[in-house]
């Protein structure tokens, strides 16, 4: 039988990426989806030993082998979640909590004009600025301003608080539970990766890789003219211990 090229057998991937992070006990927590991925590839590389003769000119190869094998895996991301951000910069996720009440008399000591001053607590309001003990009491805008949602005082340039003055906020603040990534504080990016091809042509397959470690791989626009993406770029270990006859990954033909 002549052999035929098959139109449909050429691929055009599109798919879902799943990440199952691992803990600090090497236990999975859940498949998180990271949503839209431009990109999803599997590098395979050998390295090589090669020998040389040494008994004429031409230095011919008389032998080659290969020592080992690896297989790189690289991720393009572009949905900007916590948890993928947490994977981008070596971080994880918490939570960024306070409860509502009032501060009288916090001081700020040597202000400076054009300056922003930091309060102790976020998302502020009712916010009165004076002198020590009270006196003078200055006057909002005209003295200074608040950014409410960061809970800081800008010392408005012109106005009566003066270069050196030191001051006193009273202010309430409100209940806030806020999402943050606490970023540089974990040493790897380990955990299960599951991919779920839905090609726009071509054959469809699952791709599970038991073991992937993963790192950031380039910089993260967070200032640009184009859309910000993430790179995540890695290695495949082995998971022989659970996965003996395939401890790399497996690729299941779904249709």
């Amino acid at each position: 039988m002549p052999e035929v090229v098959n139109g449909n057998n050429i691929l055009l991937g599109r798919g879902k990426i799943y990440f199952d992070r691992f803990d600090a006990n090497g236990a999975r927590t859940g498949e998180l989806f990271l949503g839209n991925c431009p990109t999803f590839e599997i590098t395979p590389t050998s390295e090589d030993i090669k020998k040389y003769s040494s008994a004429d000119r031409s230095a011919d190869l008389i032998a080659s082998d290969v020592l080992r094998t690896t297989l790189a895996i690289r991720i393009v991301g572009d949905e900007f979640s916590k948890e993928n951000l947490a994977m981008a910069l070596f971080g994880d996720t918490a939570t960024l909590s306070q409860t509502g009440a009032a501060v009288t008399n916090e001081a700020i000591a040597d202000v400076l004009q054009g300056r922003y001053y930091a309060l102790s607590k976020r998302q502020v309001s009712l916010v009165s600025v004076s002198g020590p003990s009270g006196t003078p009491t200055y006057v909002v805008d005209d003295d200074y301003k608040v950014d409410a949602v960061t809970g800081r005082i800008y010392i408005v340039e012109g106005g009566a608080i003066t270069d050196g003055s030191d001051i006193e906020v009273d202010f309430t603040y409100g209940t806030i539970a806020l999402p943050t990534i606490r970023g540089m504080n974990q040493t790897s990016v380990k955990g299960y990766l599951r991919f779920i091809g839905d090609p726009a042509r071509g054959p469809k397959y699952e791709c599970e890789i038991w073991r992937a470690s993963l790192r950031a791989d380039g910089a993260i626009g967070f200032i640009s003219d184009e859309y910000a993406s993430f790179t995540m770029a890695g290695d495949i270990e082995s998971d022989a211990a659970n996965h003996p006859n395939e401890p790399h990954y497996r690729l299941i033909r779904i249709v």
